[in-house]
């Protein structure tokens, strides 16, 4: 070649070969560092998703799980913030004080304790670009407890456990949910029941989005994190989404779009507030969400490298009553649901896909004993970003991505020990006050259930939260046996549906005192467990004092005192 005369000069060609460097290492780093998203879904019933037979129209998240890995043994927690603390921390809820029966309540004071790091600040430190939109409800008295403190570089979304889905508000004193006395019969800025708005983009409560539905606010954030990446210029850091989806959880309220409930006319059930057929038309919003995510990630050029982890964070709410927080959600062919530990409320709905899923785990089904607890080692296993402390949970990758045997045996459900929840002992209702009760255990294919297998806390049900509810016609049938024994056992093997007590089984007697004293075992603060963190909201909560926005209300190391408890309602969840 003449270099005078051709059009490649030595300048060129070193610039070429400075791209294809450059080009070389963003694809080594690229296969270096995959993306991660973890997309938690709210209330979902085990029969609320078209491949466990669902009426509901879920044909996106039914591929996904078809075209991944279905984990059909991954338990959770009964209830929310219990659930969302094993996942971000890895550590069972009744090793941190978060196992509140009643979740935590808005203006009360738990949160994830300073020494139990995070899902996010694990990622961050493992070089990744932290991201969070929906739901956070596992604490928020003190900015240090919101997603903005606990490692996550942006938020957009809502603190506490339910927004309305359209004026993003949360009643303070309203029917049997009264936070605040001196809030009672009040009409707020935001409306009745001195509403109080809770919806953030980072340290900022976007009111101006007051009206406006939040599922599709998610869906416009969710393109404006992913759309660097299909840029010249992507971000360096890899990409750590916990994606927090609002659905289904309470209130039941039909999307804006009209096709949803088009979608829905066959699907019939419920009753007053408790409309099966709305809460279907939210099933099919959910499920054009989850195809969005995976049309963006692909839009966008990183679905090769990414993998997204669906789990719910319980059971779906069953129709126990006709009025909050009850909804219509079916667990068929399994027992109860949210606030229940039989596997209706304990069992998730749960998946793993994405491009970065190995070609030898799609299309598998998974029924080994898995955690929500066993999401953050896995997670950081998979992304070779190292542990910042040690949890409760297994890492569970090699059983995902190979079907490697899971070494588990033994699993807690719900440790519970009265006083629950974190409330004064003098509280009535809570029965045998310094007793385990509300707690379950799995030792395979065995589960023992020791007291009451719900907690009914100053509400009157309609029905038993511990029946089973169908798909089609959505009808009740309740359980024969009392609600209050000491003990249940149940041989999950050859009754997944919980019918046969075997408790009083002569024959099994040893195994249940054996089942006994490994609850009680748990039980013990020699082995991790710890009281509740009190959980009576304060009156320097009350969001009247903000301009009726529910935020933050103590300073950094300020501490709640037992005489700042307001707390006079009646709240089940």
């Amino acid at each position: 070649i003449s270099w005078s005369s051709s059009s490649f000069t030595l300048s060129r060609i070193m610039g070429v070969i400075a791209q294809l460097i450059f080009l070389a290492s963003a694809a080594l780093a690229e296969a270096a560092s995959p993306h991660v998203v973890l997309l938690v879904l709210d209330d979902i019933g085990w029969a609320d998703v078209g491949y466990h037979g669902s009426n509901f129209p879920t044909p996106n998240i039914d591929r996904l799980a078809a075209t991944g890995i279905k984990l059909e043994r991954m338990y959770v927690m009964p209830q929310c913030s219990p659930t969302r603390a094993a996942i971000m921390t890895g550590r069972y809820s009744f090793r941190t004080g978060l196992q509140h029966f009643t979740t935590i309540l808005p203006g009360a004071t738990p949160g994830i304790p300073k020494l139990d790091k995070t899902l996010a600040e694990t990622f961050k430190a493992g070089g990744y670009a932290t991201h969070m939109i929906g739901k956070w409800h596992i604490g928020y008295s003190k900015w240090s407890q919101t997603p903005l403190g606990k490692g996550f570089d942006s938020f957009y979304g809502y603190l506490q456990g339910e927004v309305d889905y359209y004026n993003r508000t949360l009643a303070s004193c309203e029917g049997h949910a009264c936070f605040f006395r001196m809030n009672e019969g009040v009409i707020s800025s935001f409306g009745p029941g001195a509403a109080a708005y809770d919806f953030w983009d980072e340290y900022k409560p976007v009111v101006e989005d007051f009206g406006k539905y939040t599922v599709d606010a998610y869906d416009a954030r969710l393109d404006q994190v992913l759309s660097p990446y299909g840029t010249a210029d992507a971000p360096s850091q890899p990409l750590f989404l916990y994606f927090a989806e609002q659905q289904m959880h309470v209130p039941i309220e039909a999307p804006p779009q009209p096709e949803h409930l088009e979608a829905c006319r066959s699907v019939t059930g419920g009753e007053g507030q408790v409309n099966r057929t709305v809460l279907c038309s939210m099933a099919s919003r959910l499920d054009v969400s989850v195809g969005r995510l995976e049309q963006l990630l692909r839009k966008y050029g990183i679905w090769d490298n990414t993998l997204i982890f669906a789990v719910s964070d319980n059971g779906g709410m069953t129709q126990w009553g006709t009025l909050w927080p009850a909804s219509a959600s079916s667990n068929w062919p399994l027992r109860g649901g949210k606030t229940t530990v039989f596997e209706g409320g304990v069992r998730s709905v749960s998946f793993v896909n994405g491009g970065a899923l190995p070609a030898a785990a799609r299309g598998s089904t998974s029924k080994q004993l898995l955690h929500a607890v066993d999401i953050l080692p896995t997670l950081a296993s998979f992304a070779g970003v190292p542990l910042l402390t040690q949890g409760d949970g297994l890492d569970v990758w090699p059983a995902i991505s190979t079907g490697a045997p899971v070494n588990r045996k033994e699993l807690p459900l719900n440790i519970g020990v009265n006083p629950l929840g974190g409330l004064p002992s003098f509280v009535p209702g809570l029965v045998h006050d310094g007793a385990t009760n509300y707690s379950a255990l799995i030792s395979w294919p065995w589960k023992v259930v020791v007291g009451d297998p719900y907690v009914i806390f100053a509400t009157k049900d309609d029905r038993r939260r511990d029946g089973w509810w169908s798909i089609e016609g959505y009808q009740y049938t309740a359980p024969t046996e009392e609600r209050s024994l000491p003990y249940r056992l149940y041989n999950l093997e050859d009754d997944d549906a919980e019918r046969k007590n075997l408790a009083d089984n002569l024959e099994h007697q040893d195994l249940l005192k054996q089942l006994i004293e490994r609850v009680k075992w748990y039980a013990s603060s020699e082995n991790g467990w710890v009281k509740p963190q009190s959980n009576v909201p304060q009156t320097r909560a009350n969001p009247r004092f903000y301009n009726w926005i529910w935020m933050p209300f103590l300073r950094e190391g300020e501490e709640a005192s037992q005489s700042d408890q307001e707390f006079e309602g009646e709240v089940v969840v």
